[in-house]
């Protein structure tokens, strides 16, 4: 099946003319302003990201015999996930009925969840009972729990449903735990929703624990305190080269947060419940792995 390819650059200039910069308008600029622009309205400064996510879905058989318009409805898509408009607002901009609006926004959000689920996995070379030979450092990967507000869910007999509760924003949120990798430009792992007041080191110990091989390390906050052989936080007594390690790697992490948090389907408050927000989630992470690995890397510990 013959693939409809756009690079780069032509995802760029249909991009911008999709939220209303002409060519005409463009063609006055320096490519620097019409990627500013691009980064306004679709979440990153790499367009190459996009076009090699557009390319993927194909190559996995998740968009048969696309479009001009497909592609359309991709990048209406990503907009949505970093302007998180409303239907009315995207009835305006996009010249399409809520109705189509929104049938197209969660159809290629689903698409965005299988991509995540063909992209974020756990690294064979860390399972022992595939590979005994496993790399040689203690450290493998840094972890950090991610909140994003939302609309209160409704509580069956109180006023205020207090597990939802976020230390971080005083309001409800959801929280997911994130893994990555210290070696590679690889988001290795996500768990959640949970309720925001569920405590980072419960929910490592509820998956992420039992994962960790035999004599490996993870790198985490003060949040993560109470497993000192698998979990290592930021602790006074450490040779200051360590100290930088773990510094290092918790702000390349936290490098990693704010890519995804460009995103206001992630930061304004949700409107479209818990089990659309997973979904939206999921693809954010898939769009900022796409970053990572078309331009946009992470710094190296």
């Amino acid at each position: 099946m013959p693939l409809l390819i756009a690079n780069q650059t032509e995802v760029l200039e249909r991009a911008l003319c999709l939220v209303g910069f002409s060519e005409e308008r463009q063609a006055r600029v320096q490519r620097k302003k019409n990627i500013e622009r691009f980064a306004t309205h679709f979440g990153c400064r790499v367009p190459l990201a996009h076009s090699i996510l557009w390319e993927d879905l194909q190559k996995e058989g998740l968009l048969q015999n696309p479009t001009l318009g497909d592609l359309d409805n991709f990048l209406m898509t990503i907009h949505f996930l970093t302007k998180y408009p409303t239907e009315l607002q995207c009835e305006a901009l996009f010249d399409k009925c809520d109705r189509t609006v929104r049938k197209w926004v969660w159809h290629y959000i689903s698409l965005f969840q299988v991509m995540f689920g063909v992209k974020v996995t756990w690294p064979d070379v860390w399972n022992p009972d595939r590979n005994p030979d496993l790399p040689q450092s203690t450290f493998i990967i840094s972890v950090d729990g991610v909140h994003c507000p939302i609309w209160e869910p409704q509580h069956p007999t109180l006023s205020k449903n207090t597990k939802f509760y976020s230390h971080k924003f005083k309001g409800p949120a959801l929280d997911y735990e994130i893994g990555i990798s210290l070696y590679e430009n690889k988001v290795v792992w996500v768990n959640g929703p949970f309720k925001a007041s569920k405590h980072d080191i419960t929910i490592f110990r509820s998956a992420l624990k039992a994962k960790i091989p035999k004599g490996k390390l993870v790198i985490a906050d003060l949040g993560y305190r109470g497993e000192k052989k698998i979990i290592a936080v930021p602790n006074s007594h450490d040779i200051a080269e360590v100290r930088d390690f773990k510094g290092r790697a918790r702000a390349r992490q936290e490098s990693f947060n704010k890519k995804i948090k460009n995103y206001k389907v992630l930061t304004d408050k949700f409107r479209h419940g818990i089990e659309k927000h997973k979904m939206c989630f999921e693809a954010c992470v898939l769009l900022g792995q796409y970053q990572l690995e078309n331009g946009s890397p992470l710094f190296d510990v």
